[in-house]
């Protein structure tokens, strides 16, 4: 949320507590007074607004996650086929550490592929969500439950020149010194049927 959005939400919630307030007519000799809010905490913060605050889970995740990765497995190219693919990846904090930024540049036999992600934490579902954009055009989003027994699945939902798509991504943390562990695979027809886009392993 912008600066702007987030003054605008304020000034309409003390728009809205002042509006509500009755009129009081003040006695001859004596200094009108405000009327005060009811249940406000402070002068800055009308009460039930949230802490504009970036949330704990995504720096705790930042500390293993921000730097420059380098990434090595298979990728699919244009005949759908799997082919030998590298490739960089670079995670900083950013947007005022709102969001970790991922942006990704591969080579996939004679193809290059990139793409950028923004993943943050929903601290009202407890959910992670990502936005991606990648190059070709398609673009996804969807969210995850988190990490579980070293593994992390996303569900997603891709949009690209072929059309609609579910997108599956995993990864997988559980052994450290092996790096991290990731793939993905999509399907066209609701989930009948599902094919493996990519696989590789990424180490600092």
């Amino acid at each position: 949320m912008n600066t702007f959005s987030r003054v605008a939400m304020v000034m309409m919630a003390m728009a809205g507590g002042v509006a509500a307030q009755p009129k009081t007519e003040a006695k001859p000799g004596e200094a009108k007074i405000a009327p005060k809010m009811a249940g406000a905490k402070t002068a800055d913060k009308p009460a039930g607004m949230p802490d504009m605050k970036p949330p704990p889970e995504l720096a705790e995740m930042a500390k293993s996650a921000v730097g420059t990765w380098k990434c090595k497995g298979q990728g699919m190219d244009h005949t759908m086929k799997l082919v030998e693919m590298t490739g960089t990846m670079k995670v900083a904090l950013g947007l005022d550490n709102w969001w970790l930024h991922s942006s990704f540049e591969s080579s996939m036999g004679k193809e290059a592929f990139r793409f950028e992600s923004f993943t943050s934490f929903d601290g009202g579902t407890k959910k992670w969500k990502r936005v991606m954009v990648e190059s070709g055009g398609g673009w996804s989003a969807g969210e995850s439950a988190g990490l579980k027994a070293g593994k992390v699945d996303w569900d997603l939902t891709m949009h690209s020149v072929m059309g609609d798509a579910m997108f599956r991504d995993h990864e997988d943390v559980s052994e450290p010194k092996a790096g991290v562990k990731m793939s993905g695979e999509f399907s066209m027809d609701h989930g009948k049927v599902w094919t493996k886009v990519y696989e590789m392993v990424c180490k600092k």
